[in-house]
């Protein structure tokens, strides 16, 4: 089968752990079936970087596994217009995808996230006569459909599209809930890859490697530094934890807009012994991380099912986190503790209860699914699909969900 890919969540060179669960995903595909991705860029970071000469290019792990791609730059209006969006995407990369059409021929699309994302997937799907898939991750379905006009966009995305892929079996209920057949969505559950989450390390020897202090406690957390993962509840926990005379060190790692606020914060807390802001590193030095941490930690305000819980378990790293989205799905009083959101006190005590041995244990006796489970999942539902009539015509998306795609942007 060949699969065409969209997203703007997705890897190149210059950014290779953007979007590592699709290229995960993407790479599972390709080692059984061809994979050419369309993967977007906003024009507010690809022409500085095209200005500068340099070409996006896909990682070499992604090349050697037979994907092609392309990076089209995304012309848009930033922080306004967002129901437009799918519209301005369309315009932006019609030729990536009639090209891709032409000369890639794909038997399916497959889009993650509802909306541009979703709703570009739907277009190129109908384009071509083949099935759509749009994946989601949450805030797409949580968040955006309560937007005036967004939401619109997004639901008629999800309504158009022949199936939708819920990464869990909670945003699979809130895609429902959008008025989308029962019939249509399908949870497929993400995977890890075992060649690099695992347990072959000890936690000393992973400390070791990183250089970390024994004689202490080390908690992990990762991801984008954002408002909706409510740092501040987590460096709150933390204070509480210091005042407590615990020894231990939070290790920060991903970056974001909210970053040098927070550690203005920390700093103010005199916590910057503890807190440790560590930065953007590689997904496969992550495993080295959660081998090293004796917990893994969460405080966010929403989530979908965040594959970093998994990918610390795998590597026998207990949880804590904050009960919110599906995060309940996976969790286990063997190898977990959930606290409720925005209270950074709950979220303390549970962090030192985590803190026994018996929950170490029950973290190594999970066992994680892999991402080929993902992408046999996947191929099994466009094949569901396959020489059936597509949901809607070309034209019949055209007009119901972006008529304004023959036109350039701000021409009507």
């Amino acid at each position: 089968m060949r699969i065409l890919f969209i997203s703007t969540t997705f890897p190149d060179a210059s950014s290779p752990a953007r979007g590592t669960y699709n290229s995960a995903l993407c790479a599972a595909l390709a080692r059984n079936h061809e994979v050419h991705a369309i993967a977007p860029r906003s024009f507010l970071e690809a022409v500085p970087f095209r200005i500068k000469g340099r070409k996006y290019q896909l990682p070499t792990e992604l090349k050697n596994v037979g994907i092609s791609a392309s990076f089209p730059t995304f012309w848009h209006t930033p922080r306004i217009m967002q129901e437009k969006s799918g519209d301005q995407m369309w315009w932006s990369v019609r030729k990536n995808v009639e090209r891709a059409i032409e000369n890639f021929q794909p038997d399916a699309v497959l889009s993650y996230w509802a909306h541009p994302e979703g709703e570009v997937g739907l277009l190129a799907a109908r384009l071509a006569g083949v099935p759509s898939a749009v994946i989601v991750g949450g805030s797409d379905v949580l968040i955006l459909p309560n937007l005036p006009k967004r939401g619109e966009r997004v639901r008629d995305v999800l309504l158009q599209s022949d199936t939708v892929i819920t990464v869990s079996d909670g945003l699979r209920t809130s895609v429902i809930d959008l008025g989308v057949n029962p019939d249509s969505v399908q949870t497929i559950y993400q995977g890890i890859d075992p060649t690099v989450f695992h347990q072959k390390e000890s936690r000393s020897q992973a400390q070791q490697k990183l250089e970390l202090n024994s004689g202490v406690k080390h908690f992990v957390w990762v991801g984008r530094i954002v408002p909706v993962k409510a740092l501040d509840v987590l460096i709150d926990a933390a204070d509480n934890l210091r005042n407590q005379n615990l020894s231990f060190e939070l290790h920060l790692i991903g970056d974001g807009p909210e970053r040098s606020r927070l550690e203005q914060r920390v700093s103010e807390l005199d916590l910057s012994r503890h807190v440790l802001f560590e930065g953007t590193i590689g997904h496969d030095q992550i495993a080295d991380w959660y081998r090293a941490a004796d917990l893994t930690v969460m405080s966010s305000d929403s989530e979908g099912l965040p594959n970093v819980l998994r990918e610390s378990l795998a590597c026998g790293t207990p949880f804590v986190s904050t009960d919110v989205g599906s995060i309940s799905e996976i969790a286990d009083s063997s190898y977990c503790e959930l606290a409720p959101p925005q209270d950074a006190n709950s979220l303390a005590e549970a962090i030192r209860e985590t803190l026994s041995e018996s929950f170490v244990h029950g973290a190594k006796q999970y066992q994680a699914r892999i991402w080929a489970d993902t992408a046999k999942e996947t191929v099994e539902l466009f094949e569901r699909f396959s020489g059936q009539q597509c949901r809607n015509t070309g034209s019949e998306v055209e007009e119901r969900i972006a008529p304004s795609i023959n036109h350039p942007v701000g021409t009507r």
